[in-house]
């Protein structure tokens, strides 16, 4: 079985070297917070919304989310959506290539980030035998779960059964105890350290855990920044560790920098008025520039945080699919996202 484990910041200054990428202008303290380093940053980025609940013209929606990194010419998925076929779907009517996919990251095990993954693999790996070579994860990851309500001792994590297929088929199944560089520019946050009290995530689920079954905070939830010059464009999934936690530990472990994007799915949708005012207020005071969240973080929400955060129909728009974000440019929404 391929499977590695890799620790904060490994490797991370080496890769943006080799890859003789831009670097900062203003030195920055390294992940393990050793001598000042230069990180690459890209210097064209493109994040294209392939799954998320809202759609329109020829694609579909569905309770789920992956996107499509694009920097400097390198490409990332992040998630793979819930159905098998939905982003294969949707990135063919939408005339997107994912051929060009080496590296996938999951943000987190849930099925409705997974399901699609083995059908990308087996259809991409036809059209370009490289794709899909490594998918990347958080600590946690593997851990076995149940959801007593719904299906009793039955295990809910999908992704146990299918790490030796995914293996089979030539996946190096890459797990992060801490922030990495995964390509130049494109890091992986690891897991996120959760200092303020955001709880988004269902709490009937349980996870196994030093051999006890405890409430499931999804521990190996992640997310994903490309560093550029503006500052981070950030993808969550479902934001399960917390959108202000996600931020302050790029911003703390990764760069101190500018929230330049802030993308994906906040798990917002069912939050009630006072925990949408503090996560606007929080937001607000970090910076948040651009809002581009769909899936899991509802519509309501989204607009209340438009409101809370001072931007406009410009700066902030549902992630529906086929949005997308152009560093430089800023959001290029779809007709039923505005």
């Amino acid at each position: 079985m391929l499977s590695t484990r890799i620790g904060a910041g490994v490797a991370a200054s080496a890769v943006a070297m080799a890859a003789g990428t831009a670097t900062m202008q203003a030195a920055l303290s390294a992940p393990s917070g050793d001598a000042p380093y230069h990180p690459a940053v890209a210097e064209e980025v493109e994040v294209t919304i392939l799954s998320s609940n809202l759609a329109s013209a020829v694609t579909v929606g569905e309770w789920g989310l992956s996107a499509l990194v694009r920097a400097d010419g390198r490409c990332v998925l992040f998630d793979a959506g819930r159905n098998p076929d939905t982003v294969l779907f949707n990135a063919r009517a939408l005339d997107v290539d994912l051929s060009c996919v080496t590296d996938v990251v999951l943000s987190h095990f849930h099925f409705d980030h997974t399901t699609g993954l083995l059908p990308l693999i087996r259809d991409l790996r036809a059209q370009n035998p490289d794709a899909i070579r490594r998918v990347h994860v958080g600590d946690g990851f593997f851990l076995p779960r149940r959801w007593p309500d719904v299906s009793g001792d039955d295990e809910m994590n999908q992704m146990i059964a299918l790490r030796d297929t995914l293996a089979a088929a030539g996946v190096e199944i890459i797990e992060h105890d801490g922030p990495a560089e995964i390509v130049p520019s494109v890091w992986v946050t690891g897991p996120i350290e959760r200092r303020h009290s955001e709880k988004n995530y269902p709490t009937a689920v349980r996870v196994q855990m030093d051999d006890d079954w405890v409430e499931d905070y999804v521990p190996d939830s992640q997310g994903v920044t490309i560093v550029t010059e503006e500052g981070h464009v950030v993808l969550l999934g479902c934001g399960h560790a917390g959108a202000v936690n996600a931020l302050d530990h790029i911003r703390d472990t990764i760069a101190d920098l500018p929230i330049h994007a802030l993308m994906g799915g906040l798990h917002l949708f069912a939050a009630s008025d006072e925990v949408l005012g503090w996560t606007a207020d929080r937001l607000r005071a970090i910076g948040v520039e651009h809002l581009m969240a769909g899936h899991c973080t509802g519509i309501e929400p989204l607009i209340r945080l438009r409101t809370g955060l001072n931007l406009d129909r410009e700066t902030a728009v549902v992630g529906a699919v086929g949005s997308r974000f152009v560093y430089g440019e800023g959001i290029h929404p779809t007709a039923i996202a505005w």
